[in-house]
């Protein structure tokens, strides 16, 4: 008998989980039915506008902590790393003996 209900229990717990996430389910259907692509593109703008804020109030606080010396420093690094590296994906020789794929 102890069994019996354990197992009545259960299958009630189970059921009723299952009915919970059908629901869930549903109404983030009905929300994304009830958005239109001008409400998604404000949302995306939105959220853009505020992820860049968050940037750079952050990199402003970063630099802020920083003393002149290393302020310097860290300026001079990305001028360095700008002249010679910036948006080179491989080193300059093997971009200069690159095998180079023959055009048809």
């Amino acid at each position: 008998m102890w069994i019996a209900r354990t197992l009545l229990f259960a299958a009630l717990c189970i059921s009723c989980a299952v009915q919970v996430q059908a629901q869930r389910k549903r109404d983030k259907k009905q929300e994304a039915a009830q958005q239109t692509p001008e409400s998604a593109a404000q949302k995306d703008k939105e959220d853009r506008e505020r992820k860049l804020g968050e940037y750079q109030n952050t990199k402003k606080k970063h630099q802020s902590s920083q003393d002149d010396a290393t302020r310097k420093r860290m300026k001079k690094n990305l001028k360095k790393a700008e002249r010679h590296s910036w948006g080179k994906s491989a080193p300059w020789y093997k971009r200069w003996f690159r095998r180079n794929k023959i055009k048809s």
